[in-house]
């Protein structure tokens, strides 16, 4: 299990895997976490699911969109002057858009996907990095002799390296973007302390996927091609970045993590 030490923070989501993700985390040891998402009410419901997890644990929720640059600021500014540092972070923050070809598909469709898919992580990263970079190094809590700033985790897809569904550009658009910024901050930033990785996962059942499979009526397509033969449970993407966050995963960076039961070697 991670070694999370109570004082560290993240920035997660209110549902699906963002949620699972701040659940497993508690469950590991934070006790300190914000929460960022569209609605306030659903972020009422996330923290007091931490609640049953741990009694003791210190949420921050904050009701923002991701796409809006002086929100993302304030909602940084917010956590840490809460909690007085930021440690991990799971950009998590998506919309599927609309299910159409390029020819009929209209610039707002595509802003749209992009504003939340990619520039909402670009913002939330940018924000991230540079409340990292004014922090001290820390001692990693493994023992090994190295230090770290933080570890961040970006949401991508199986749609960041392949075009897997048709009719779907913008959002494999933006989920390719989403690997591109990874690597590149894994880049820039790993001399300076932090790590950059970014979760590609297949067939997850989230209320998202679980909506754009109703609405395309692929659900036996896909899934047979899945070697498992079965949808991924939110709970098993956040066992996964429980590791990656943590000093356990301490030479991990600039990586596309794929969890998708298999998928991805057809």
């Amino acid at each position: 299990m991670p070694d999370f030490s109570p004082e560290r923070t993240q920035i997660g989501a209110a549902s699906g895997m963002g949620l699972a993700v701040a659940q497993r985390l508690i469950a590991d040891g934070v006790r300190q976490i914000a929460l960022i998402d569209l609605k306030d009410d659903t972020l009422v419901e996330a923290s007091e699911s931490l609640a049953v997890i741990e009694t003791s644990v210190e949420v921050l929720h904050i009701a923002i969109d991701v796409s809006k640059e002086e929100l993302v600021e304030q909602a940084v500014a917010a956590t840490v002057e809460k909690f007085g540092r930021l440690d991990f972070c799971f950009n998590a923050a998506g919309i599927s858009g609309t299910n159409a070809g390029i020819a009929d598909l209209t610039v707002e469709d595509l802003d749209k996907v992009l504003d939340i898919n990619l520039k909402g992580v670009w913002l939330c990263e940018r924000a991230q990095i540079r409340q990292m970079l004014k922090q001290e190094m820390r001692e990693l809590s493994t023992g090994l002799p190295f230090k770290t700033r933080g570890s961040i985790i970006n949401v991508g897809s199986l749609c960041s390296n392949n075009a897997v569904v048709s009719n779907l550009s913008p959002y494999t658009i933006a989920k390719h973007g989403v690997l591109g910024l990874t690597k590149q901050d894994a880049l820039d930033y790993g001399s300076q302390g932090i790590r950059v990785n970014c979760f590609c996962p297949g067939w997850i059942s989230t209320g998202m996927t679980a909506a754009n499979v109703e609405r395309q009526g692929f659900l036996d397509n896909y899934l047979s091609r899945v070697p498992m033969g079965r949808w991924g449970s939110p709970e098993e993407v956040a066992y996964v970045a429980s590791f990656i966050l943590s000093d356990k995963a301490s030479f991990v960076t600039g990586s596309s993590i794929t969890i998708d039961g298999g998928l991805s070697v057809r």
